[in-house]
């Protein structure tokens, strides 16, 4: 069946045609999203059809965009244009009148944010065009029934058959909206108590949910950028990765390692390949993209839409950023512009469905992990797990140097799990693994530190975290049996904290 486009309102009633349904402010916000951004032809190429906008200005303008990105396609690029590009289209095709001229292109991008809902957008695009379609065919019904011929006579029964099936094979599918994995949008209490939701998947369990985004943030040289391209090259195959981490399946991962020369980060990746506890990684699925000369800044169009197509290159799962400051040329403590960042993120996680590991700078050491990290609180609130390095050691063991980080998890779609250590000894066989915090070593030197008797300032003190963070700490050496209460705190204004001491010390 053809599509019926505004360009048939001829043929109906003038008081019906010109009140045809349409909604030219979605229309607009379709054309203006993809001049902001071009990576939003993914989300509506092959689903919007040109004649289901309703105004033809709109119609030549969408023509034009496809003409471009098309051709650009063909020569291997990805499709990326922009007003001057788009009115120089329209010139050579003969449209830019037709289309409202360059006033009305520029008029186009004017209020329209960074992360465009256009799925939503051209759902209400999509729905006008379905009615304006059903009533351009109940009118043809119409006139067919009043006529009692179309060409020939045509009987009462094959006129109304014909009027089912036609009305039958236009009907839209319905939409499926999902909430929660259960296709229903609101519930009343006793309905929402009762009903059972699906936990959020995990690519990488603890630290990366699936098509989400998390956070790492340390201090220079905490060994994030070790852990970032161990992670990477171990999820290429399902199991227990560091000791710890499970993965399902195997995850495609591209790493973008704009922390450190590429020099480096190649030392890195052959020391880690030569030990054993690499020997299984399946090359194919890990993907490197090394600093380039001059940098990145992801907040450009090109550098945004090269990402982009890097992603795409390798079907990648995962893509992990490190470091912020190295594709970021903006104020980071500027909240309007972090949260731009983040909606550049977004556009990337929503284009592709990514999961998006950001690698960020910790400058508040004693703060809480949420607040942590340098800049904006805009970056800690867009990520849905934020891992923090800290508490950093270095040591030599049997001629080796041993150096040990201390990492703990907050992440919003699953239980936290408790602080571990990471190690990092390159002449082990494992040389990257995470184990508990209380092992031998770690207790001989908090009690060391703490003496007989202490708080839980003490401990936030000598562990140099904050307050909250060293509760969770005390919480486990107490379900441990390692340590135990000696002294309630005193109530009151004026109270002093409860006071602690390891098992076998004072007996």
């Amino acid at each position: 069946m053809s599509r019926f486009s505004s360009s048939r309102s001829s043929s109906l009633p003038v008081d019906i045609a010109k009140n045809l349904p349409a909604n030219l402010d979605a229309e607009r916000s379709i054309l203006g999203a993809l001049l902001v951004n071009n990576a939003t032809l993914n989300e509506i190429a092959g689903e919007l059809h040109i004649d289901e906008l309703f105004l033809p200005q709109h119609q030549h303008i969408f023509k034009a965009i496809l003409g471009i990105a098309q051709r650009q396609v063909a020569a291997g690029q990805a499709p990326a244009f922009d007003l001057v590009i788009l009115t120089e289209e329209l010139q050579q095709l003969a449209k830019l009148d037709a289309a409202g001229g360059a006033p009305y292109l520029a008029s186009l991008v004017d209020g329209v944010p960074r992360v465009s809902n256009a799925q939503h957008y051209m759902a209400i695009v999509k729905e006008k065009a379905a009615l304006r379609r059903l009533i351009h065919l109940t009118h043809n019904i119409q006139q067919r029934a009043f006529d009692g011929r179309d060409g020939e006579d045509e009987s009462t029964q094959a006129l109304y058959d014909s009027a089912i099936q036609s009305i039958q094979s236009a009907s839209p599918k319905p939409k499926q909206m999902i909430v929660g994995g259960n296709g229903r949008l609101s519930y009343s209490v006793d309905e929402f108590l009762q009903e059972q939701f699906p936990a959020p998947e995990h690519l990488i369990e603890w630290i990366a949910p699936k098509s989400g985004s998390a956070l790492v943030i340390a201090k220079p040289h905490h060994l994030k950028s070790w852990y970032t391209l161990a992670l990477g090259l171990l999820a290429t195959r399902d199991g227990d990765i560091l000791g710890r981490l499970p993965v399902h399946k195997p995850i495609r991962t591209l790493l973008i390692s704009v922390e450190d020369f590429p020099g480096e980060t190649q030392q890195r990746m052959n020391l880690l390949l030569q030990r054993d506890q690499f020997q299984h990684v399946d090359r194919a699925l890990f993907r490197i993209f090394p600093r380039p000369i001059g940098g990145i800044d992801i907040m450009q169009e090109a550098w945004y839409q090269r990402v982009l197509k890097e992603i795409d290159k390798h079907k990648a799962d995962l893509v992990i950023f490190d470091v912020l400051r190295r594709i970021f040329a903006g104020d980071i403590n500027s909240p309007k512009e972090a949260a731009g960042l983040c909606e550049r993120f977004e556009c990337i996680r929503d284009v592709t469905g990514v999961a998006v590991m950001l690698v960020h700078h910790e400058n508040r050491k004693e703060a809480d992990i949420m607040s942590a990290s340098a800049g904006s609180f805009n970056i800690p609130g867009w990520a849905n797990s934020v891992i923090r390095f800290q508490r950093k050691t270095d040591e030599v063991i049997a001629e080796s140097k041993v150096s040990t980080v201390e990492i703990e998890v907050d992440n919003k779609f699953a239980p936290n799990s408790d602080p571990v250590r990471m190690v990092l000894d390159l002449a082990a066989e494992n040389p990257i693994r995470l184990e508990d915090l209380e092992d031998a070593s770690g207790l001989a030197e908090l009690r060391e530190q703490l003496g007989s008797e202490w708080t839980v300032n003490d401990l936030a003190q000598v562990l140099t975290v904050h307050p909250s963070n060293a509760k969770r700490r005390l919480k486990k050496m107490i379900a441990a049996d390692l340590v135990e209460k000696v002294t309630e705190g005193r109530r009151g204004r004026h109270g002093g904290l409860a006071r602690f001491h390891f098992v076998g010390e004072g007996d």
